[in-house]
């Protein structure tokens, strides 16, 4: 009787036993799903993500509602340039859709010279309030690879995008047709921005004051990331090896009116009238 009273413990034991591990075991597999749902819920499992810059809000959220629906990555909204820069992003971006108000051409090339610095491997899609072929032409040659205004059907518009995804460039055919400013071919044009930008001078002169880059992002306003930019893109216009070159290089050429409007002086970093 004690034998058999034994044995019926013993299983009960082992029984018991199983229980423990099962319990463990769902345990186990319940925190790893946690786990697992919350690395893929974290911003650092997101490869990419669409941004949209638009000043009005609810235009903003209205876009930002458009494209989520079309697209499966995250994406983000900004009411202008200077935000976007000053915001530590979760991912890299795929593509910028920056939303351009009529009647101000001027202001819309400044901020699309400013965005392109900003992503210069990130493609740029322009959504206009209208047709305007001069803005078309403003923004593809600022950098835009895209040109939608609102007049176009909403699917034709979300095509015209995955086509900028893919590599491609964008303007509706009648911007193609039409033709240019008398006696000036489009193919030709003179760029509206110069060797150098505004952004890249005012880093130009104070590297030659010796800053570092932390304190330059602060003075003006910009990441530091964005300053590490600029000084790359400087350092290749003036065939730069360091920043005591571009220091030296910058001192002629931005003492010459005509060598901050020359690219084949930047380009070899000294003044033209000065070639041996």
């Amino acid at each position: 009787m004690s034998g058999s009273s034994s044995l019926i413990q013993t299983d009960g034991a082992r029984a018991a036993t199983q229980v423990v591990e099962i319990v463990k075991l769902n345990r186990y597999s319940t925190e790893a799903g946690n786990v697992l749902d919350a690395e893929q819920s974290s911003p650092g499992g997101i490869d990419e993500l669409i941004v949209i810059i638009e000043s009005r809000t609810f235009l903003r959220e209205c876009m930002r509602r458009s494209v989520q629906s079309a697209f499966a990555v995250p994406v983000e909204t900004y009411s202008s340039v200077l935000e976007l820069e000053n915001r530590h992003l979760s991912a890299p971006i795929s593509l910028v859709i920056m939303s351009m108000s009529e009647g101000n051409n001027s202001g819309s090339a400044n901020a699309l010279s400013a965005l392109s610095e900003l992503v210069p491997s990130a493609p740029i899609v322009v959504l206009s309030y209208k047709n305007d072929i001069e803005l078309a032409r403003i923004a593809i040659g600022h950098g835009a690879k895209g040109y939608i205004p609102v007049t176009m059907g909403f699917e034709i518009a979300i095509e015209a995008v995955r086509f900028v995804l893919a590599g491609g460039t964008y303007v509706p055919v009648d911007c193609l047709l039409a033709p240019g400013p008398p006696g000036v071919a489009p193919s030709v044009r003179a760029p509206v921005s110069g060797p150098i930008t505004a952004r890249e001078l005012a880093v130009v002169r104070a590297i030659q004051q010796g800053k570092p880059n932390k304190i330059i992002a602060y003075e003006l306003n910009m990441c530091e990331s964005t300053v590490k930019v600029h000084v790359r893109n400087i350092m290749k216009k003036l065939a730069a090896k360091n920043r005591t070159d571009v220091a030296i290089k910058s001192t002629v050429l931005l003492s010459c009116s005509r060598c901050t409007s020359q690219s084949e002086c930047w380009s070899v970093g000294r003044c033209s009238r000065r070639y041996a």
